[in-house]
């Protein structure tokens, strides 16, 4: 007897087939959230083999209208104590959240205000946050109106050399919980209360175990702002930020699974590029004080330590070191993800704000779905919105076809 069963958001359902169409049906229970969503899907022949699947859903929900006032403001905290100076209205911009590249964000504005480097500012557009900063520079030419904000991303807050401490709970608790380990010890909560930014409130809602250690340590001694970017760019680990009860609430978590769906035929979408690499590392062999440890790169994206695998990926070898060999298969895996975190595909999306961070699936022009996630945003003052992706997971086949077909 043939059964197709769908798991759809919590729920189980049985698809009935209807001879007159020739398709298995069923009604599913749309969920209150729009977004994409997975649907799990098991199919027993009539031999009784079964057979699983795995599709992407798009809920579309009715969007509350807007209020679009065309208005941007900023709003000004002190950094000692996180009081609010001033809110002024901005008149030119040009917003960056870039982490990979910390290039720095420029806003103008026409009014002096008691603004100081390192003070920490919103941008609100439409009464929603598009953008947390820090002051980095102001400059004013000639005593003009025109005040001219230099400012980096709110994560640079921890732009600092700290000693290595606890590293052991990367491994036993967590990336998120030694970051928050490190933030507490020595920016929130150290011995030097003169120092300790203590309005910062963390909220750690996943734990990420690895068998890693932090790679940017010279001396016993790393920056803590570098190492946040590697748990972004490697283990997928995001900063959100939000004001509750007065205080910066940082909330430190891995990506979750929900996705949004870009459709490049169907929505308001303009300077749409793709770029393809076949030059990949599927070779790493790993030397450590003890030992040394060779990982191999399979064609469907799985690794292996059988270099005789009928599977292996075509792709040049390196060599790379880590201290502990415990760290070794780790430190591989990571060198054969670097692979794919080149910025794949980029596009303009009309007056939509997506964060950084948020995993999507991009569906191409040639109806192809990949899932990756915006790891780049550029915020001008009209209304299109440039995002780059990251991370993207296509099978090493597609690659080649794609760089044949040019």
């Amino acid at each position: 007897m043939h059964e197709l069963y769908i798991t759809f958001n919590g729920t189980e359902y049985q698809a009935i087939y209807n001879p007159q169409s020739g398709y298995y049906e069923l009604e599913l229970t749309a969920p209150q959230v729009g977004g994409v969503y997975q649907a799990d899907i098991s199919y027993t022949d009539i031999f009784e083999d079964e057979y699983t699947d795995v599709l992407d859903v798009q809920v579309l929900t009715k969007q509350i209208p807007k209020l679009n006032m065309n208005k941007v403001f900023m709003w000004i905290f002190n950094y000692n104590d996180f009081s609010v100076k001033d809110i002024v209205e901005i008149s030119d911009y040009e917003i960056v959240i870039d982490e990979e590249t910390n290039e720095s964000s420029i806003i103008k504005v026409l009014k002096k205000t008691t603004a100081k480097a390192r003070d920490i500012i919103a941008v609100k557009k439409n009464a929603e946050v598009i953008y947390w900063g820090i002051i980095n520079e102001i400059s004013n030419e000639d005593g003009k109106r025109l005040y001219e904000f230099s400012c980096k991303y709110i994560t640079n807050i921890f732009d600092r050399a700290i000693e290595l401490t606890n590293e052991n709970l990367i491994r036993t608790s967590g990336v998120e919980t030694f970051l928050e380990n490190a933030i507490l010890d020595n920016f929130t909560e150290s011995d030097d209360t003169f120092v300790n930014i203590d309005y910062i409130e963390l909220q750690i809602n996943s734990h990420t175990s690895k068998a890693i250690s932090v790679t940017n340590v010279e001396n016993g001694i790393y920056n803590l702002h570098t190492w946040m970017t590697n748990c972004t760019q490697k283990y997928d680990i995001v900063y959100s930020f939000n004001v509750v009860n007065k205080k910066l609430q940082m909330t430190i978590e891995k990506k979750t699974n929900s996705k949004e769906l870009i459709d490049t035929k169907a929505q308001n979408i303009s300077n749409y590029s793709e770029v393809f690499e076949t030059d990949v590392v599927s070779k790493v062999k790993v030397l450590t004080s003890t030992n040394s440890l060779t990982l191999f790169l399979l064609s469907d994206r799985t690794t292996t330590t059988n270099q005789n695998n009928p599977n292996r990926a075509v792709g040049k070898s390196t060599t790379v070191y880590t201290e502990n060999y415990e760290d070794a298969m780790q430190t591989a895996l990571d060198t054969m993800k670097s692979n794919s975190y080149n910025h794949n595909i980029s596009f303009n999306l009309y007056d939509k704000y997506i964060k950084i961070g948020t995993p999507i699936a991009i569906k191409t022009k040639e109806s192809l779905i990949y899932d990756t996630y915006i790891s780049s945003i550029r915020i001008k003052p009209n209304k299109f919105i440039e995002y780059q992706c990251g991370n993207i997971r296509i099978n090493f086949l597609e690659k080649i076809m794609k760089e044949r077909k040019k």
